[in-house]
């Protein structure tokens, strides 16, 4: 792989995975002031490895027919670079080659609880997984609202 096609690479993966689950902006306040720092500490406590399925966090690589992950690298650029080879083909088998983002959900789907026991590291997939209920029911309240012209509460 030429070093244009991995600075691409890098780039992509930086646009599909830095931010994995951004915060609204209009939920930002919710969080409080020491999130990032409560962040930090909730992924230091999990050795940065999704508290779910364990896969670490930055890994490069995709998941096989059964869901689990095949790591093919690190998001490092010297790592990308030395196994440029490894993700052209997994990607010619028809894998799509993803980053690991580590994100930290909250247990009760309340963002200004913020004690450590409330507090997962999960990756992208486990976080959705675990917030499917919420999100569908969030879904359902909004679609009753539209068709009741109600205004939701925040």
């Amino acid at each position: 792989m030429s070093p244009e096609a991995i600075d691409r690479f890098i780039l992509f993966l930086a646009e599909k995975g830095v931010i994995a689950m951004p915060i609204k902006p209009e939920h930002r306040a919710k969080y409080g002031r020491a999130w990032k720092r409560i962040r930090e500490r909730i992924l230091a406590r999990a050795k940065h490895r999704c508290e779910q399925c364990h896969v670490p966090n930055d890994a490069v690589g995709y998941r096989d027919e059964d869901g689990a992950f095949v790591r093919l690298c690190f998001a490092w650029r010297r790592d990308i670079a030395a196994n440029a080879e490894r993700i052209e083909d997994a990607q010619a088998d028809g894998y799509k080659v993803i980053r690991i983002v580590l994100t930290v959900a909250h247990l009760d789907h309340n963002p200004e609880h913020n004690d450590p026991a409330n507090l997962r590291a999960l990756c992208q997939r486990c976080h959705l997984a675990h917030d499917q209920s919420h999100h569908q029911q969030s879904a359902y309240m909004t679609r009753m609202a539209k068709r009741n012209n109600l205004e939701l509460p925040l």
